[in-house]
């Protein structure tokens, strides 16, 4: 990555968490610790940031740059798991390509990475989503209509069937609340589980883009066995016991910048 790109997503992850750490920094842009004290460096001296020992904290106000902050700032904190998944999944997206990015602050995190890419048509019913992108004149956004779910900030048609007539997609990226090697894929809210079984029928590729806190965990409703995506993406950190359940049904499982599945 060259220092003017590491410059910006150094600026971009501090408007999103406010504080951070030279460690986490060096992680997420795969520098060296010491590349990251320079940069931190040449931002005090902008005034745009105060070094305190491992870290920095961004100055206020700031106004480059905003990207709808008030409604941001609400509802999205600061995510490295989430964050780097959305890298992962913006690589896998290739131009010209029509995906969907449903609810959910993971597919926050994969739109802010597709900011930087062109040719891309987004469909979503997820506010965050099109907030995120509504300003980038090479990727078309199109949104759902139907009813709100102010908690999830998603839309919801009356009649997903009718909705999505004659659309076909070549992804659809999806979240859940909780993966388990017995339970599967689960959710706590009903109106995400017609969500993805309405879109999954439209969709070439299905893709489960999960963060490490979701594995060992169960929610409410099951949505599938862990067979039911196509590939998956989340962070390196997961047990083990889900990588070799991947590698041994077939199923690509991203966890890195490069897009080597797991292996052993």
């Amino acid at each position: 990555m060259f220092k003017v790109e590491r410059i910006r997503r150094i600026k971009e992850i501090l408007r999103d968490c406010n504080q951070i750490e030279v460690s986490s920094l060096s992680s997420l842009l795969n520098v060296s610790d010491a590349t990251i004290r320079n940069d931190l460096e040449e931002l005090e001296r902008e005034g745009f940031l105060t070094r305190f020992h491992g870290g920095a904290t961004i100055n206020a106000p700031v106004t480059e740059e905003p990207v709808n902050t008030s409604l941001k700032n609400d509802l999205i904190e600061y995510d490295k798991n989430k964050e780097e998944i959305g890298i992962i999944a913006s690589k896998l997206v290739r131009e010209r390509e029509w995906i969907f990015l449903g609810p959910g602050s993971t597919n926050y995190y994969i739109a802010k990475a597709l900011r930087q890419r062109s040719g891309i048509n987004v469909l979503t019913n997820n506010f965050l989503v099109a907030t995120i992108l509504h300003d980038i004149p090479h990727i078309r956004v199109l949104f759902l209509g139907g009813q709100m779910d102010h908690l999830g900030f998603y839309t919801a048609p009356d009649d997903w069937e009718r909705e999505l007539r004659n659309i076909y997609l070549d992804k659809a990226f999806f979240s859940v609340d909780g993966v388990d090697l017995e339970a599967g894929y689960t959710l706590s809210d009903k109106s995400v589980f017609d969500i993805i079984q309405a879109v999954m029928k439209r969709s070439r590729e299905t893709i489960m883009a999960v963060d490490c806190t979701k594995f060992n965990q169960r929610t409410f409703m099951k949505i599938g066995d862990l067979d039911l995506a196509m590939t998956v993406i989340t962070n390196s950190s997961i047990p083990d016991i889900y990588k070799r359940y991947y590698m041994e049904h077939g199923i690509p499982a991203y966890t890195t910048y490069d897009l080597k599945p797991v292996t052993f």
